[in-house]
């Protein structure tokens, strides 16, 4: 309980402090009010988090309760064993879940506070990308400010990523290859309700049948992006793995030489096999010429910077 309230009480401090710096700041009342929506989700988890403990007690408590009394055939020591399987289980399968959910809820505030964002966003997670994966291309952009950011695949990353190239003044281009056509003009839809569409293009690219690196692979077709040269960040989210098992290695071999000197290349769903073997192709091909960095999020991800 002295946790609960001390995860709450700290939580609100935090919020109240948020509060006054953005009201008295330039941030403006709209900002405030979207700064206190989201620190209430933070408050609201930390005191969930806090209280698993005393839920799962509860809980057992209950299960005892209902079991049969100690001198009927189910023994007292056997009730404890269950109830130690079902506690185990339970914090097993509910801690990390909220711990990961936490941790989004975390990146999509920290990215709300670095990028303007005016309407409603599509979800994140699941095929699309999560809220951790977002913040760090923005904090890439942030950071090394690329003029030429090629994405394999379009979404919600299209528009987070136009919306830091606005937010942080970087006289530069996002171009999106995406394979099927409804889904890029989705995207473009997007960028042109949040006023990006001149900072981000989608291109239509239908997958092809290439032989790269000793594998035939279906990917983006030749002519929407042979006249692209001096990529500083090049985001691999694409195509799907459905397409072939190793859908995303032709990225790098054919934009090795496309690349800036010092550029990045980041790779989702890291997590996966499939993903990482493409890396250690990659880094075979490429030898010291490229470094890794592995990402802990939720689907993993790969940043590699190529000398």
């Amino acid at each position: 309980m002295r946790m609960r309230w001390l995860a709450l009480g700290g939580g609100l401090g935090w919020l109240a402090l948020v509060l006054i710096v953005a009201l008295l700041s330039d941030l403006g009342a709209g900002s405030a009010v979207l700064f206190a929506a989201l620190g209430l989700m933070v408050v609201a988890g930390l005191v969930y988090v806090q209280s698993i403990p005393a839920r799962i007690t509860t809980a057992a408590d209950g299960v005892r309760s209902a079991l049969p009394a100690k001198d009927a055939p189910v023994s007292a020591t056997f009730d404890d064993e269950v109830l130690a399987q079902v506690t185990t289980a339970v914090t097993g399968a509910v801690v990390p879940e909220l711990k990961r959910t936490f941790r989004q809820v975390e990146a999509l505030h920290n990215l709300y506070a670095m990028i303007d964002i005016e309407h409603a966003l599509p979800a994140s997670r699941g095929w699309p990308a999560s809220p951790d994966l977002l913040l760090l291309l923005v904090d890439l952009v942030d950071r090394h400010r690329p003029r030429l950011v090629v994405e394999c695949g379009s979404g919600l990353s299209t528009l987070c990523l136009a919306l830091a190239m606005r937010r942080f003044g970087i006289e530069g281009k996002v171009i999106a290859l995406e394979h099927l056509e409804e889904y890029a003009e989705q995207t473009r839809e997007l960028l042109r309700r949040h006023g990006v569409d001149d900072l981000a293009e989608v291109r239509t690219a239908p997958l092809q049948r290439l032989a790269v690196g000793g594998l035939s692979v279906e990917w983006y077709a030749r002519d929407a992006w042979q006249d692209l040269a001096g990529v500083d960040l090049l985001f691999v989210d694409g195509p799907p793995s459905a397409a072939s098992p190793h859908a995303r290695y032709p990225a790098v071999p054919l934009f090795a030489e496309r690349l800036t000197p010092g550029a990045h290349v980041v790779l989702d769903d890291f997590q996966r096999p499939e993903e990482r073997d493409v890396v250690k192709r990659w880094r075979r091909e490429l030898g010291d010429r490229i470094t890794l960095e592995r990402v802990p999020l939720e689907k993993g991800a790969a940043l590699l910077t190529l000398a």
